[in-house]
Formats: structure tokens, sequence, C-alpha cells
């Protein structure tokens, strides 16, 4: 993680509102079953003097899919990773995937969407910052 969220310490001095990316592809694999997992991520994070490429919000989505994963740890990693290297003032992610190992096996029924989300800071702690981060995702 650390690799992929070059910090910019430029050009975010005076902005304090939330940066979000929204329907990030995220494909993974159940470490339970090996079936497949795919969804989509949206990652947003507010501002404390630093800010990371675009892009790297998606690599970071991309590089916790590309191991063997639960969704809730999933989840959980990406906060914290943006929360410990960017130092932010909140963070928030929110993935929205099915499980194939839902939908072909055992139970078998498809379309199903398990929703997980972690919070950090103001988007935790602030209602209406996490209300307005609810409403965007």
């Amino acid at each position: 993680p650390a690799e992929v969220l070059k910090v910019f310490e430029d050009g975010a001095e005076n902005y304090d509102e939330r940066v979000l990316v929204k329907d990030i592809p995220l494909y993974s694999h159940c470490e339970h079953h090996l079936a497949p997992i795919f969804g989509t991520a949206t990652v947003a994070y507010i501002p404390n003097g630093r800010i990371v490429g675009l892009s790297k919000l998606s690599r970071l989505v991309d590089l916790h899919g590309r191991r063997l994963q639960v969704q809730e740890r999933l989840t959980n990693d990406v906060a914290e990773d943006l929360w410990r290297h960017l130092e932010p003032k909140g963070v928030g992610v929110l993935v929205r995937a099915r499980h194939m190992c839902m939908e072909s096996r055992g139970l078998c029924q498809q379309g199903h969407h398990t929703v997980t989300c972690a919070l950090r800071g103001a988007l935790k702690d602030q209602p209406a910052a996490r209300a307005e981060f609810m409403a965007l995702a």
C-alpha cells in the first residue's frame, strides 16, 4: 500500500471537502471456497493537507482484491491503509459485491449483493458527513 499511495503535499492545502471515487471495479476470490467475488467499491477521504492521485484509490482496491479474501477484511484494509498513509480527516469505503460461492453452490440463488462499509475519522464520527458519504456511495 505504501508504494501505491504516493502522496502529494501540494494542491490540497486549502481543500477540505470529500474526494470520492465511485464504482471502482472489484474482482477477488473467496478464501473459503476459492470462488469469484466481483462488484464495486466506493472510496472517499477528506484531505488534511495532502492528496493522493485518483488512480491510486483504484489501485489500492485492486491490490487488496488480488489476494484470497473475505469482503469484510478487504473493506477494512482499504480504509485502514488510507487512514494510515494519508492521515486524512476522514475515510469511507463501501463495497458492494456478488459472491459466486453463494450463487453457484449451496444456496444457489443469483443476484444477491453483500454490502460492507468501513469508516474512519469525520466520516464515522460526524453524522452529517457520514450521511453525505452514504448518500453519495
